[in-house]
């Protein structure tokens, strides 16, 4: 199953992690300025802003903001993901140092 990443390579995850990180980054700051430009030429231009295509470009925006949050929820789980394979390293770390103590 390509979309179970807990059979990826923790490497893999950390990478992918990492680029949606980076797209959630670049298309969040590229919302907020978009957002803001077309707020202002409608405040300012009003209806003829609306025939100039301002409600095609609040659609994109509307889209980019399901962009933005997909990445941080491919973000998230692939840091839940990793976290969770961590937790399971440390205890078998932990369990292997108290059987060692034992062993003496």
């Amino acid at each position: 199953m390509l979309l179970n990443i807990t059979r990826w390579p923790a490497l893999l995850v950390f990478c992918l992690a990492g680029l949606a990180a980076a797209c959630f980054a670049f298309v969040s700051v590229n919302l907020f300025t978009q957002a803001m430009g077309s707020i202002r030429f409608l405040r300012e231009h009003g209806l003829v802003a609306i025939r100039h295509g301002a409600l095609l470009q609040i659609a994109q925006l509307v889209l980019l903001g399901g962009l933005t949050l997909g990445a941080w929820l491919v973000f998230k789980v692939c840091e839940h993901d990793l976290e969770d394979r961590y937790l399971v390293w440390a205890r078998a770390q932990r369990r292997k140092a108290r059987a060692a103590r034992r062993g003496r």
